[in-house]
């Protein structure tokens, strides 16, 4: 059986609005010494893979910090404290890209990054969706709606015209399913 390391003791090094850099001591009972590493506590988030009745897949672009470039991704982002993940996962496609779908699927949770982050992330299948509003922007956040077609989606997948690996998971169950 493989030997996980013994937290030893851990501190905050930094708190923001959306996350904490933490930093943990730990040790290998047979080793001889003990080693320190960093990880971000944040929250749990929800992704909104989601595709009108007509058959168009609906996706966000926009600017993410991270890389300093546009992205195209699905809807989504962090579930508030108590929210149930299936309403942020609603919420979040109504507020980037305006449609609402009243036919829901979960697809499972995954780890984003579990060498660093400690949250999950909640994926869902929004089926028939239809334009209610105009996208929501905000000071910190503008997106614009991209509808594909599901060869389009397929082929923004494979030459990673679509990278945020969160919407590629979401978007590859949700495929599996549509």
């Amino acid at each position: 059986m493989l030997r996980v390391p013994r937290r030893i003791a851990s501190r905050t090094i930094a708190t923001y609005p959306h996350l904490s850099l933490l930093e943990h001591d730990v040790r290998y009972d047979d080793a001889p010494i003990g080693f320190s590493v960093q990880t971000l506590s944040v929250r749990d988030w929800c992704v909104a893979a989601a595709i009108t009745r007509e058959g168009q897949w609906i996706l966000v672009e926009q600017h993410r910090h991270g890389i300093d470039s546009l992205t195209l991704e699905t809807a989504g982002g962090i579930i508030d404290e108590g929210e149930a993940p299936q309403d942020a996962a609603r919420r979040e496609l109504f507020e980037e890209t305006g449609f609402e779908a009243a036919s829901v699927t979960p697809l499972g949770w995954v780890h984003p990054d579990p060498a660093l982050l400690s949250n999950r992330a909640f994926l869902y299948l929004f089926r028939d969706a239809e334009r209610a509003a105009e996208p929501q922007q905000s000071h910190d956040e503008r997106t614009r709606v991209v509808l594909l077609s599901r060869s389009d989606l397929i082929e923004h997948l494979e030459d990673a015209r679509v990278s945020h690996t969160l919407a590629v998971i979401a978007l590859m169950r949700a495929l599996a399913r549509c």
